[in-house]
């Protein structure tokens, strides 16, 4: 009982959340008006559907009130007994407002004294509750938002050196290098079979030049080009995660583990069940009728209760499976009970309707105590702790991602490298062959074109290019923007030396955000900061004056968001800093 007192304590001050409040309203006038259908008590049903709309839409108006003024004077945490007084005096309202229009309409209305017992048992439970699980709900969700990006951060690390992923980049890269290589394959055999030594080194070159324009390269790289630079919609921190499967997934791992290790009290599972069954006994049974089954309907509850908790502690591999069948079969006590009770003395007042107990009542109880479960305290500590385990949908969708990213990144590297390495070196050679050939220069000639089939023999010889330090990977990326604009640099004295593999990454970091400072911000100058920031992390700073603001809404998810999500695992930010625009990226380099 010990939770429960807590609960209660006069001491003790809840954090306050309407946002349950009005689900909690919505399902308590269903259960109602499932309970009066078979009832005798309303002269006309489309009266009493319109009674409970309309009492529906003033508790609905009277819980906004209420949200509204606690909000106004910043009321965020309030004792239980002040919680229940206020739900208690809210839920009156309602009677009254029901009670006026009920007599309109011609709905035959309960006693005076059986109302009030249901307003206590709604304004001092089921309003406390919803209140509370409420502020829960929005305290892990918001925790659990933050545990997400986390685990996205952590498993792109995991990803990008794990077996598979390797795997999967060796499997790129080898399909590039197979086209490549058959297409420079192609130019080198077409270029041994029309260059003939012994004749006219100006014949030589009338037919060797049609052979250096490159048309598939230029095609091939266009292609990768394209591929690299697609636009991907982000609905959720960049990626796409936030579906109803995953969500799922996960919260039955959240589930499992608070209630492994922070299961509920027997009586807990015993209170909301008769929470829900008390209010048909005070509508319609007669005192003498209550007295006696209600205490049997209680006990057999509480009996039933402690098997599911007894289940629960049980460590085995169908433990969870099992109390999940218990939870979900002690839903059905109330009309079996029922059923018992008609056998035994026939009363029509007192018949439960089908509908709601056979259906309603096992689903409605068994989705409350899953999620009042998880919303267990010990779950906000959990996924605070990064303890919750990723289940393996999310692993897998996260994975993916970092695939596609790292996929089109790499179709973009190879696209510059062909550009820049095969293309470029195709037109350079086709120049010196052409001077060559005018001015009747025949060593010239045979060493451009020696040298270019070279490079064609092997033509992804340079694409992994030799590591080289901080700084001179830093300098080349910002050598092509010197006299386009103003750079400042400050790199932490102990990170200029390091050689390391993620460089490069590093690298197309730098090129980028200065890429995109001019070309998108027209900033004209730009300073750079490269600091070294724990153990293991690397940050990147940059502050420019650009004169065109980022979106505060990032709607495309293009190459550039890519690189830095490669580089980073998610961990970047861009911002406008009054007439700054700044940015930040930490990633992970071996100092």
């Amino acid at each position: 009982m010990g939770k429960f007192h807590s609960f209660i304590s006069s001491n003790v001050k809840h954090p306050i959340d309407f946002s349950l409040i009005p689900f909690g309203i919505i399902l308590m006038e269903f259960f109602a008006l499932i309970t009066q259908l078979p009832k005798d008590t309303y002269k006309s049903i489309n009266d009493l559907v319109l009674l409970r709309v309309i009492h529906t839409i003033f508790l609905l108006i009277l819980s906004k009130i209420l949200a509204r003024f606690f909000m106004a004077k910043k009321i965020v945490e309030l004792k239980y007994t002040t919680i229940a007084i206020t739900g208690s005096v809210a839920i009156a309202f309602g009677a009254l407002f029901y009670n006026y229009f009920g007599s309109i309409l011609g709905i035959q209305l309960v006693s005076a004294e059986r109302r009030i017992g249901i307003i206590l048992l709604q304004g001092c439970f089921w309003f406390p509750a919803f209140l509370i699980i409420g502020s829960r709900r929005t305290e892990i969700f918001k925790q659990f938002r933050l545990y997400e990006q986390r685990l996205i951060i952590s498993t792109r690390a995991r990803s990008r050196t794990s077996h598979e992923f390797i795997k999967i980049r060796q499997e790129i890269q080898s399909k590039i290098k197979s086209q490549l290589s058959n297409l420079c394959n192609e130019i080198h055999e077409s270029i041994i079979q029309v260059w003939n030594p012994s004749v006219d080194i100006s014949e030589n070159n009338k037919a060797i030049q049609p052979l250096l324009v490159g048309g598939e390269l230029r095609k091939l790289s266009m292609e990768l080009e394209t591929f690299g630079s697609e636009q991907q919609g982000s609905t959720f921190m960049g990626q796409n995660l936030n579906s109803f499967n995953l969500l799922v997934k996960q919260f039955k791992i959240l589930y499992a583990t608070t209630a492994r290790n922070a299961p509920l009290r027997s009586i807990t599972y015993a209170l909301v069940l008769i929470a829900l069954v008390t209010p048909p006994y005070l509508n319609y049974f007669s005192l003498k009728e209550a007295i006696v089954a209600f205490p049997l309907m209680s006990i057999s509850i509480f009996i039933a209760s402690y098997f599911i908790s007894k289940t629960i502690a049980r460590d085995s591999e169908n433990s969870f499976k099992k109390s999940s069948i218990l939870i979900y079969l002690t839903g059905f006590l109330p009309i079996v009970a029922n059923v018992i009770g008609q056998s035994i003395s026939h009363d029509p007042n007192t018949k439960y309707p089908i509908i709601m107990t056979s259906i309603v009542l096992p689903i409605s109880y068994y989705i409350f105590i899953k999620v009042l479960q998880a919303l267990n305290p010990y779950a906000l500590q959990l996924i605070k702790n990064d303890k919750l385990q990723a289940s393996n949908a999310l692993q897998k969708t996260v994975t993916n991602i970092v695939t596609d990213e790292f996929s089109h990144t790499l179709s973009h590297r190879w696209a510059i490298f062909i550009h820049g390495k095969i293309l470029t070196r195709l037109s350079a050679t086709s120049l010196k062959l052409e001077t060559a050939a005018s001015i009747g220069d025949t060593n010239t000639f045979n060493e451009a074109l020696n040298s270019l089939l070279t490079l064609l023999d092997n033509p992804d010889a340079e694409f992994e290019q030799e590591l080289t330090d901080l700084k001179s990977e830093v300098s080349s990326r910002l050598d092509p923007w010197i006299g386009l604009l103003e750079i400042e640099l400050f790199i932490d004295a102990e990170l200029e030396s390091i050689r390391n593999p993620r460089i490069r990454d590093l690298g197309e970091v730098i090129e980028e955000l200065v890429s995109n400072s001019m070309r998108h911000g027209k900033s004209q100058e730009i300073h750079l900061w490269i600091k070294k920031v724990g153990e293991k992390d690397i940050e990147i700073i940059s502050k420019d004056n650009a004169t065109v603001a980022p979106p505060i809404n990032q709607t495309r998810y293009g190459l550039g968001t890519r690189i830095f999500n490669l580089a980073s695992d998610g961990r970047w930010s861009l911002i406008r800093i009054a007439s700054s625009t700044e940015f930040r990226l930490t990633m992970t380099i071996q100092v």
